[in-house]
């Protein structure tokens, strides 16, 4: 009997840690329903910058009603390619995805700071992680 239970509890003490490896693992691997995997502040400069509902001043893309913002840090998401905004001595065609928690929409890259003439905003990443 001694010997039965000895080799059971060796059996239990080696499979042990591969069960808590196991059910650790879901919860290593896995992210909230709906979480974004490369969410990020950025901070528009400027006031009254239009919320647009594409990345584009057309009147395909109009801005969405009452969805203003300048002067905060707000939610980025990813940035793509759009029409091209000039303000002043900025220029750019890049456009950043947002949340300023109201509805998502498009905003230049022109008001985002951080950037450069004609250049994607650093750090945010490009078109895959747009909602």
């Amino acid at each position: 009997m001694t010997t039965s239970r000895s080799t059971t509890t060796r059996s239990l003490r080696r499979a042990l840690p591969a069960v808590a490896a196991a059910a650790a693992l879901p919860l290593l691997c896995s992210a909230p329903a709906g979480a974004a995997a490369a969410d990020t502040s950025v901070y528009v400069w400027a006031t009254g910058v239009n919320v647009r509902v594409c990345p584009e001043v057309s009147t395909a893309c109009p801005p969405i009603s009452g969805a203003q913002i300048g002067k905060r840090w707000v939610t980025a998401f990813c940035q793509r390619t759009g029409s091209e905004v000039v303000d002043g001595p900025y220029r750019n065609n890049w456009w950043v995805q947002v949340d300023a928690g109201g509805p998502i929409g498009w905003v230049s890259a022109v008001y985002v700071r951080g950037g450069n003439n004609d250049e994607p905003i650093p750090g945010l990443p490009e078109d895959d992680f747009c909602h």
